[in-house]
């Protein structure tokens, strides 16, 4: 009995300790937490994150079914209708696009139509892209790219109009560089190509870092067809690597604790310089839509540093 009683006793004293030196010892890095009305000192580590995995992700509510209905009348909404693009390419023949892309393509594109552009379009068919872009961008100095693995694609070639045309594989690396070469850097490269993976890829991995200027923007569209097998050969989709791309641009905070980050000024920063990815200081922003996405180019000169206001 005595035993007991003196056990308790103990536990009781180790419980206090913790909680006074919990108010008076420098504050550590915050751990994780469950929402239980139980201490925290009671749950084991392992059954703590499980309760936290069991948390994450959508609720329920957002994963409910719903019928989504199709648009099944023959007449053009009219905010499609009275979109300027949407007129332009009514008026442009031998092309096709989804009702959806005309929007993203004015959030995305619209703040540099009056700009002088360098655009790379990857995928020409029947030259309904390169005519649409050299009329959307308008500045007369303004030059619009096309790239096609057809030789018949070629017969769209007009210097004249700043439209020129180039023959060869989007999954060509030597091709690709020799279009750097000779008309890059890009302001814009626009991916509607044969929209399979793996060209998706290695033309990215091509041109990204030499063809796209440091404030261009890296377009690609029809990233549905990575969902389907008929365009999709390779294990890892393109919309896989884009979402591996949000990772590599956080990455510098994956490697180091928060506190290396939060300074009162600039100058007392403890790390002179961070080992990460090159392609981590090369991403300003990424731009998810329907079936499309935005890469936007930047170079990231120093870490970010979190500034702590005076108290």
């Amino acid at each position: 009995m005595l035993g007991n009683v003196l056990k308790q006793l103990v536990v009781a004293l180790a419980k206090s300790a913790r909680f006074h030196a919990a108010r008076v010892l420098p504050h550590k890095e915050p751990k994780a937490s469950v929402a239980s009305s139980a201490p925290r000192e009671s749950i084991p580590k392992e059954q703590a994150l499980d309760a936290l995995d069991a948390q994450a992700g959508l609720d329920a509510q957002y994963l409910r079914p719903h019928r989504w209905p199709s648009y099944r009348e023959d007449a053009v909404p009219k905010e499609l209708s009275s979109d300027p693009l949407y007129q332009l390419w009514i008026g442009t023949s031998g092309g096709h696009k989804w009702t959806q892309y005309f929007a993203v393509y004015r959030d995305v594109f619209g703040s540099l139509t009056s700009h002088p552009m360098r655009i790379l379009e990857i995928g020409v068919y029947k030259g309904s892209g390169l005519r649409l872009w050299r009329r959307y961008f308008s500045h007369p100095d303004t030059l619009v790219v096309g790239i096609d693995i057809e030789p018949i694609c070629a017969q769209f070639d007009s210097p004249n109009e700043g439209i020129r045309v180039r023959i060869g594989s989007q999954a060509d690396p030597k091709f690709l560089q020799s279009i750097i070469e000779e008309f890059g850097p890009f302001d814009l490269i626009i991916d509607d190509g044969s929209h399979r993976s793996s060209h998706m890829i290695t033309s990215f991995n091509c041109l990204f870092a030499d063809g796209l200027k440091e404030s261009g923007i890296y377009f690609v569209e029809d990233l549905h067809a990575n969902y389907w097998p008929a365009w999709r050969d390779t294990t890892r989709s393109f919309l896989d690597v884009c979402k591996e791309l949000v990772e590599h641009m956080h990455a510098h905070y994956q490697r180091n604790p928060s506190k290396l980050f939060m300074v009162a000024k600039a100058s007392h920063q403890s790390m002179a310089a961070l080992e990460v990815p090159i392609i981590t200081t090369m991403i300003h922003e990424i731009r998810f839509f329907d079936s499309m996405v935005a890469i936007y180019k930047t170079r990231r000169q120093y870490i970010p540093h979190y500034l702590l206001g005076s108290e």
